[in-house]
């Protein structure tokens, strides 16, 4: 059972806090830095599609290291309240998950492995 980038968004308005950026790179901090990471990159660009057109990010045309013309993304206002709103349910989340995870520990330390 694997979920397939439920939180892509927020994982990508988090890393476009700290500066623009595009696609490939977004995708290659997502390989970097995340623990277990299910995103690729036809998932970064049709999530970066919708951040768009929601107004949580806007792009612009820019160029890459090679001098080529290349669509860079930025956070917006509405990103950065979109963003504080998904670490609201994330933390929330995170408590029933530790509840579970500590139940369930308690179940397996029962005598149930």
């Amino acid at each position: 059972m694997k979920h397939t980038g439920r939180h892509t968004d927020a994982f990508l308005l988090l890393f476009l806090t700290e500066g623009d950026s595009y696609g490939g790179k977004l995708l290659q901090k997502c390989e970097e830095e995340l623990p277990i990471n299910p995103i690729d990159s036809a998932i970064i660009y049709r999530t970066l599609k919708k951040l768009e057109k929601d107004g949580a990010v806007e792009s612009y045309l820019g160029t890459s290291d090679s001098d080529k013309p290349i669509r860079m993304y930025k956070i917006t206002l509405v990103g950065e309240r979109r963003l504080k709103d998904f670490q609201t349910d994330i933390a929330e989340k995170m408590k029933n998950l530790s509840f579970f995870l500590n139940k369930y520990e308690e179940w397996k330390g029962s005598n149930h492995d």
